[in-house]
């Protein structure tokens, strides 16, 4: 079946808020957007409607749509709900898994293992915004495919929305390095040996250590203020 318009759209602006093409702080305009689609700038509008909804954008009196920008206090709740919730989903997961999303979670946690090793050993810059783009790809869908195991619908929506608001507004926060990529690629191998061992407690302990890092790596870096240029 053929998207409709808004949902172009919609998938549009997540993925440029996803990639950091759109981050906090940025303006949405209505009419360059639909330009860019084809389409006109009511679908446009009904997708940004569905993004403020979600969390993402907000609408801001004279500006319009305005992707969020979240403070110290906000990062931690958000941080908080993933470790309330996403754990469960990865000891679910560690129960239901089937080999070949097993082994689709391992090719993606191999993909992020050679960005990481190449940027430990100077192969590749490791704050090149394309690097990184391409490690945090690989990171959303290592943590996609554990949600989609664990068979619950409702909470692999709450879920993945939290995992990519926290993706999102940590972007342009976010100042890599090999450590921190290796750091994070030493996390996952926990929570895929977890996996491959059908172990849904090491599972749950593996995800909530590796949260509890990410946040902890996330305040030690500086916090964009809220009165950023408009863009």
């Amino acid at each position: 079946m053929a998207k409709t318009h808004s949902r172009r759209a919609y998938d549009y602006l997540k993925a440029q808020l996803v990639s950091g093409q759109l981050p906090p702080g940025s303006r949405i305009l209505y009419g360059p957007v639909g330009k860019e689609l084809g389409i006109s700038a009511t679908p446009v509008r009904e997708a940004i409607g569905l993004l403020v909804n979600e969390g993402f954008v907000d609408l801001v009196p004279q500006l319009g749509a305005v992707v969020r920008t979240l403070g110290r206090r906000e990062i931690i709740e958000l941080y908080e709900m993933r470790e309330a919730l996403e754990p469960y989903a990865a000891e679910k997961a560690a129960e239901r898994m089937d080999d070949d999303c097993l082994e689709a979670v391992r090719q993606e946690f191999l993909a992020m293992q050679e960005i990481a090793d190449h940027a430990n050993t100077g192969q590749i810059e490791s704050d090149d915004r394309s690097v990184i783009r391409r490690f945090e790809e690989h990171d959303l869908a290592f943590h996609r495919l554990i949600l989609e195991s664990c068979g619950n619908e409702l909470m692999i929506r709450t879920i993945e929305n939290s995992h990519v608001l926290s993706r999102i507004f940590a972007t342009d926060r976010h100042q890599y390095d090999g450590e921190i990529l290796q750091a994070t690629c030493e996390d996952h191998e926990q929570i895929l040996k977890a996996l491959n061992g059908h172990d849904a407690v090491a599972a749950r302990v593996a995800m909530r250590e590796h949260i509890r890092k990410g946040l902890d790596v996330t305040l030690r870096l500086p916090i964009e203020k809220s009165d950023r240029r408009w863009k």
